[in-house]
């Protein structure tokens, strides 16, 4: 029988399953070699991921007549793209990131599983459909084999460490939310002045982690944008189903990792929103000048949500935004599909 899934054991669980990512914090009191160890692995993941992706480009340029095969290589390269971005992002927020979802990690699991697998059951040398200028025997077949393996890998684990960006965000939400339900109870000078204190905390906690999410949520908007169209192309051809189905994981794969921001963002927002709805619900008018004067104080400054956006490239991400990017994203599929139908 399953043991009971607690919090406890999903950190634990994306310690282990999120290594290759390399965006697990290190604890404030690590090595140094436990740091050089660290910055060796985000090298020669780089590294790895870059190899591909200049095959992929090398490969695209050989076979541009193809659709099918640039199909292909672009939804994989849309994969390839994030890791060496990603790894590079929680790099550069390392000091920042301190501290959802199972199907999600499954649905990881299962896409680099069939890739991975691919070459058993399909007439195909990789787990990528990738070419080099130079003859492949063995051994080199194999270290590219490998190579295939480790950047799947990679690819894989970067989707799931968007689970940390999403985690903040849940955590600051449960803040929002704690300290509404402080406000509704306030019935005193000093209880409402230590809210007050809190609030004013919180709103410059949010503010810090949406600085640290809205990039990292820009470039897996980006990257799954790429990989939803062209595995949904590669899925709505005439394919076997074997070559289907892991294009179709990763079209999935797309649209939660989206969904994996798009929730918590909401929440955040909803319950930024909730603080001015809380004091208004709670006994205000029963109160001094001076308490009303501090409750209209935090009313006004709750009106404006703690958002996550970048101007000029990404809106206000909610619920609302990931329902207009899966009907866009859905547009755009059926116009390239026309497209390919009349050619």
């Amino acid at each position: 029988m399953m043991g009971k899934v607690t919090l406890d054991r999903v950190i634990a669980f994306l310690r282990v399953y999120l290594a290759l990512a390399c965006c697990w914090p290190l604890p404030p009191d690590a090595t140094k070699f436990r740091r050089l160890c660290r910055r060796t692995l985000r090298y020669l993941c780089v590294a790895n991921s870059t190899a591909i992706i200049v095959s992929g480009v090398w490969t695209i340029s050989k076979h541009g007549d193809d659709v099918i095969m640039v199909m292909k290589i672009g939804c994989q390269m849309s994969a390839a793209v994030q890791v060496p971005l990603q790894i590079i992002l929680f790099a550069m927020q390392d000091k920042r990131i301190k501290v959802r979802i199972f199907i999600i990690l499954c649905s990881l699991v299962i896409t680099a599983a069939c890739f991975i697998f691919a070459p058993l059951f399909l007439p195909q040398l990789f787990p990528l459909d990738l070419e080099y200028p130079f003859d492949i025997y063995q051994p080199l077949q194999t270290i590219i084999y490998m190579h295939h393996i480790l950047l799947v890998l990679q690819s894989a684990t970067q989707v799931g460490a968007n689970t940390f960006p999403a985690l903040l965000l849940w955590f600051v939400a449960a803040r929002f939310h704690i300290l509404s339900t402080r406000f509704r109870t306030v019935t005193d000078m000093k209880q409402l002045l230590k809210c007050v204190y809190e609030h004013n905390i919180l709103l410059r906690y949010a503010k810090e982690v949406t600085r640290v999410v809205r990039y990292v949520a820009l470039l897996g908007v980006t990257c799954s944008t790429g990989a939803v169209i062209f595995g949904y192309l590669i899925f709505m051809s005439r394919q076997p189903v074997s070559v289907k189905f892991p294009f179709f994981m990763v079209t999935f794969s797309g649209f939660l990792e989206l969904y994996m921001y798009a929730w918590p963002a909401d929440n955040v927002m909803t319950m930024s929103s909730d603080i001015a709805l809380a004091v208004y619900n709670s006994s205000w008018y029963k109160d001094d000048v001076a308490m009303r004067k501090i409750f209209m104080h935090v009313m006004r400054r709750s009106q404006r949500s703690v958002i996550v956006s970048v101007p000029g490239a990404l809106p206000q991400l909610c619920i609302k935004y990931y329902a207009t990017y899966t009907s866009a994203v859905f547009s755009y599929m059926a116009f390239i599909r026309i497209i390919i139908g009349q050619e």
